[in-house]
Order: C-alpha cells, then structure tokens, then sequence
C-alpha cells in the first residue's frame, strides 16, 4: 500500500475511533487538557470503570512540569488522605476477625488516651478543659468523632497547641512557620494527642483529624505488626497493589511525582520527600502513595462486596457497614453531607453541587486525588493528580463524566 493511501487509512480509523467516544469521555479528555493548560493541575490520570470494564483511562499533563517530564500512566502520586479508606478497611477487618469491637475503648489499645480532657474556655495560654464524658471508641475515631483535630483544620485555641507542640507529622500539608517539631513516630504522635485538648467530647461532632491515623496505631497493637507490613499482608499485596507504599524506594523514584502548590509553583521534589524517608511516621490517615492501578484494585474490591478477582477481604455486611450513614460532615463550602465509617456518602445535593455523585461512596486526598463506589452498579471513578489547593473544577469534571458513562 502506498504511504499516502496509508495515511488516509490511519486517518480514517482515527476519526471512526474518535466519532466512537461517549460524548462524555470527549468532553472530560478536553477539560482536563484545559484544567492543564490553566495550571489547574500539573497532570491527571482518570480511571472510571463499571463490572470491572474500562469506560475511560486518560492521562495527560506532567510529573514535573519544570523538567518537562510527562505524567506516566504508571506514576506514583501521594494519596495523603485517600489512605484513610484503606486504615478504615484493615480496622473492619479486624473487627470481622473478632479482634476488637468497634464500641472498644481506644485506651483499651492505646493507654496513652487515658484520662484525656476537652476544651472548655479560654485562650492557649489560660485554657481551662475538663473531663471526658466517656473515653473516645474505636467507632468514634472511624467516623471523626473522638474530639480529636488536625493543625491545620481550624485556629481555635486547640489547634494553636497542636501547632504550639507540635501535634501533626512531618508533612508540608498545613505547615507553618513556627509550627513545633513534629512527632517522629505514631507512637509519639499519639502521646502528644492524649495529652492535647480535645476540640469536643467524643461521639458529639464531626471533626476532620488525626483519628484515623491513631487507628493505625490501634492496628499495631492489635495485630503486633508495624503498620506498613500489616497493610502489604493483609490489604497491598492480596489485591495485588503492587506500588502502594510509605515509603518511596530507589526503584520507583523515576516514577514518583513533584509535588505543586496553587499556580503550580513545586511544594516538594521526589528526590527530597518524606515519602523517601524509611523511618518516617506511619500514618494510615495521610501517608501511603500508590499509582492509579494500585488504587483502582481496592476501590473496585470495594464495589464488588469486599473482594476482587477471588480474594475476599470483607464479607458484604462489612463493606455495608463502612458505607452505612452514621452522621453528617461538613464538606466543600458550606455543603453538609453523609458520613459512614471513613467515607463520604453522596446524595443529590452533592450531586449537584459537583462535589460526588448521589449513591455514592467516596474519599479525597490533600494531593487532589479522589474516588468514588457506586456499589450498586459495580462502578468506580479515580482521580489521581498531585496538587494542593483547590482543584475541585476538575473533580466536578471527573463527576460529570463518570455519571454519564456508568449510568449510560
């Protein structure tokens, strides 16, 4: 064939193929392009699929923007708080193993949380706090109820100690100048937070903290096992999660992405990362890193009832339990959504406010990643990007589409 006759056979399949995209996929490949483009996001990588079929796999964008290093399909991104569905997950398992109770105590695990006081008045300097009704459970550290915060989530005189004493880990996410020394192990982070105020009595209000990574320490206690190897036994290497890691190895640097701040100016290099350091804090709310397949596997184990190609981690009644409602959290702006045991619940108001769809389950990262399950038809969307900041036109994009095509 001659090459010109070639070309216009190329050129032909090209345009069938593109005419063959859902409109949808189309227009979500064009936003993010855009979303680039603006310096929106340095680059994405869009997984939506349904009964285990592929809808859509789009990458585009960079790694690092100054270098000029392409996004790669197999790039590790930060999950930073897209951990917690995982710690959630490994916590239920334990409980259908009979190795704890979700009404347990904390200090029944953690002795360090024993006699912990709340707030009640008063500055960082004259605070006066008083005693815990009741001890915080393993329930309330699930659903962000244990009276427990983050630094960065407020500037009450509570969060002032957490900056004053340094109350957090070792992450650029929410650090200031003046910020104590952080705590160097979960062990040490968790004594700092029983002897920290807490922002409300346990099992009265949502507040976005620290508890899943105390839940991580629970782990440890419960099963004798560090973190990391208790969640590549249990969880990384039964789904077969090949990159899911704390730890970024020499092996997978090259494929490890930088980190931006809003404009895209570079928060974080690979080579410079916490993520580099072996002994760093194991924090099962905010510090495991994985590529889009790694997380892929578990969120669909997740829409398949608990388990996926054979290998079952949960039985259906325990993925019912992590997704069933158990009180309401205050999301993006001033929209008030449904909270199970480490998940967001979608409904139509959030639907509509682009945030997640209705009849969904869900969780994001500071790094903009974001997933949700809708179980219901066995479908899962992923985002996977690495800036901090707001990126929630992205997401709203990412929603849009993933609707059309699972309820296509």
């Amino acid at each position: 064939m001659k090459a010109a006759s070639l070309l216009v056979v190329m050129a032909f399949v090209c345009a069938a193929q593109v005419q063959a995209e859902a409109p949808a996929l189309v227009q979500l490949r064009s936003e993010l392009a855009e979303a680039v483009s603006a310096r929106q996001i340095p680059g994405a990588t869009v997984v939506i699929a349904r009964n285990g079929k592929v809808l859509a796999d789009l990458t585009t964008g960079w790694a690092d923007i100054e270098r000029q290093r392409p996004l790669s399909r197999d790039a590790i991104f930060r999950l930073y708080s897209m951990s917690k569905p995982i710690t959630s997950v490994a916590i239920m398992m334990l409980a259908e193993q009979g190795k704890l109770k979700l009404d347990d105590p904390a200090e029944t695990y953690l002795p360090a949380l024993k006699g912990v006081r709340v707030y009640q008045s008063g500055g960082l300097d004259d605070m006066v706090t008083v005693p815990a009704k009741r001890p915080m459970t393993i329930a309330d550290l699930l659903t962000h109820r244990s009276g427990i915060t983050y630094h960065f989530a407020g500037s009450t005189p509570v969060h002032q100690y957490y900056r004053r004493f340094g109350v957090m880990r070792d992450t650029p996410v929410g650090r200031m100048a003046g910020d104590g020394a952080p705590a160097h192990s979960l062990d040490e982070l968790v004594v700092r937070i029983g002897k920290a105020p807490l922002l409300h009595q346990p099992g009265e209000t949502f507040a976005y903290s620290y508890s899943t990574t105390v839940l991580g320490a629970v782990i440890e206690r419960v099963s004798g096992e560090r973190l990391d190897r208790y969640l590549q036994r249990t969880i990384f290497d039964p789904l077969g999660m090949k990159d899911a890691t704390f730890h970024i190895s020499d092996a997978q640097l090259g494929r490890f992405t930088v980190l931006y701040g809003p404009g895209m100016e570079p928060v974080e290099q690979p080579a410079t990362s916490d993520y580099r350091d072996a002994n760093r804090l194991l924090d099962g709310g905010g510090a495991i890193a994985g590529t889009a397949d790694d997380y892929l596997r578990f969120a669909q184990m997740l829409a398949n009832g608990g388990a996926l190609h054979g290998t079952r981690l949960l039985s259906e009644q325990g993925v019912d339990a992590l997704f069933a409602p158990r009180g309401t959290m205050q999301a993006m702006g001033a929209q008030t959504m449904r909270f199970g045991y480490g998940f967001s619940l979608g409904d139509t108001q959030s639907e509509a406010a682009g945030i997640q769809p209705a009849g969904t389950t869900s969780w994001s990262g500071s790094g903009n990643t974001y997933f949700f399950v809708d179980r219901r038809r066995k479908a899962v969307a992923l985002l996977m990007t690495h800036v901090l900041g707001s990126a929630g036109t992205v997401r709203a994009s990412v929603n849009r589409a993933a609707t059309a095509l699972i309820r296509d």
